[in-house]
């Protein structure tokens, strides 16, 4: 056989390999998209809640599966090494032995639970889901945390969800059966020793129970850990409703919140909710002509050299500043009320009346600060800006009538407060950049609940 002959049999020996090859290649699928778990609950959390023994713990062994949507985690830390999940029937508290649990766990996550080994125990009477029972001490096991090389098999990730409403009910509606449910309790306000307080000792990491008493009677503890990231936060001093999880510790009642904004007291209190006059001045006690001065105030010029003094006209006494005739590039000036104490009222408001003279520019603002060391610098201090009416408008002469402030709120404040006027203006020679509006004060009202 000739030589081209040997390679046209190679050649065509090497194709019919190849081909041959390729048939017994086998040929995959393309997988379909994940879509989620198909594992279905079998047992509702009422139903597991029943299997529990008071003061027993209780090993699960039956291939059982809860499911409920997150309404609790660790996300601000007041929740330690837990999440509370919750379905149509009932909520439960689950222990885990996890840190950063809210990034796999958020709330409004559904999620699935396979109970197969794990145990249902308590502490202090609340029903709580854990990993193991310490029997350390017979007579008090404790519940542990479920490990975490054990939450790949445990929990099954279902997909993000509505949040389920909070139940609103009554302070005699609380049961045992509403543990770790999400509610809302609503006329209810801190007892006033508990008010204006840190939610927890953020010093020692301690946690603390406030006490919350409602309106139409009966009591619980707002319980706070210490390691929770608003644990310096200032408790409210109002009225209104709180929402958290619902929880017991022997034959108290508590509720523990997620965040501070799960309390919502900002109305008048309901036990003493009097109007009460925390300061007042009408300026009819001042000597008229001169820099204004009263014991407890500050009358103080940051630049310009101009104080607010002492008014009167048609027998009504007040205090005025004007830049006028003061020469000066920049006028600021402070006038400030002594310290208003806001830790034993809500609901506080301020009001007072100003009129406005010759009005080219100049401003009048009101601030209060929490900072404020009662010193001769208070431009060194920490101001918030008050929105307020102040008389404007008046070009040609004196305003005809006072302008109400309106009623401001100090509702977010707390601690010894300094409320002030601080006017700004200036007396330039040139008159179209002339601010020296002149402006009156008087009346001036703090009232609290």
């Amino acid at each position: 056989m000739s030589l081209f002959c040997k390679k046209i049999l190679y050649s065509y020996c090497l194709f019919c390999f190849f081909i041959a090859l390729w048939g017994c290649i086998k040929k995959f699928d393309q997988p379909e998209t994940y879509t989620g778990s198909n594992i279905q609950a079998n047992l509702s959390i009422r139903a597991l809640s029943e299997l529990h023994i008071p003061g027993n713990a209780e090993k699960l062994t039956d291939d059982w599966i809860i499911t409920g949507i997150v309404t609790a985690n660790d996300a601000t830390d007041n929740f330690y090494k837990t999440i509370v999940i919750q379905d149509s029937t009932a909520a439960i508290t689950i222990r885990m032995d996890g840190f950063g649990l809210s990034a796999d766990f958020p709330m409004g996550k559904r999620i699935f639970v396979r109970l197969n080994g794990l145990w249902l125990g308590e502490y202090g009477g609340m029903l709580q889901l854990g990993g193991a029972v310490d029997r350390t001490d017979p007579a008090y096991p404790e519940l542990l945390p479920i490990p975490t090389p054990l939450f790949a098999k445990c929990f099954i990730h279902g997909s993000k969800e509505k949040i389920p409403d909070p139940l609103l009910v009554h302070f005699d509606e609380l049961k045992n059966t509403m543990q770790s449910r999400l509610i809302t309790i609503d006329s209810v306000e801190l007892v006033p020793g508990d008010t204006a307080k840190p939610f927890a000792d953020v010093v020692n990491k301690a946690t603390v129970n406030h006490t919350l008493r409602i309106c139409n009677g009966g009591s619980l503890y707002l319980r706070t850990s210490g390691f929770a990231s608003f644990a310096a936060v200032k408790t409210p001093r109002g009225n209104g409703t709180i929402t958290g999880i619902y929880s017991t510790f022997g034959s108290q009642k508590q509720i523990i919140i997620r965040d501070t904004s799960d309390i919502k007291l900002n109305g008048g209190r309901c036990f003493g909710n009097s109007s009460k006059q925390l300061y007042y001045q009408d300026f009819e006690s001042i000597a008229v002509g001169a820099n204004f001065m009263l014991t407890g105030w500050k009358n103080l010029a940051e630049t310009g050299g101009q104080l607010f003094s002492s008014q009167m006209a048609a027998a009504n006494r007040y205090v005025s500043i004007s830049a006028f005739a003061s020469k000066q590039s920049l006028v600021t000036s402070w006038l400030i009320l002594p310290p208003i104490n806001l830790n034993s009222t809500a609901s506080e408001q301020l009001s007072f009346l100003t009129k406005d003279a010759f009005d080219n520019g100049a401003t009048l603002q009101v601030y209060i600060s929490t900072n404020y060391d009662g010193g001769l610098f208070p431009w060194k201090a920490k101001w918030s800006l008050l929105k307020s009416l102040i008389s404007k408008g008046a070009v040609s002469n004196i305003a005809s009538k006072w302008t109400a402030s309106g009623s401001i709120s100090l509702n977010s404040f707390s601690g010894l407060a300094y409320i002030a006027f601080k006017y700004e203006g200036n007396d330039l020679p040139d008159i179209t950049n002339k601010k020296t509006t002149a402006f009156q004060i008087d009346e001036i009202k703090v009232m609290g609940n």
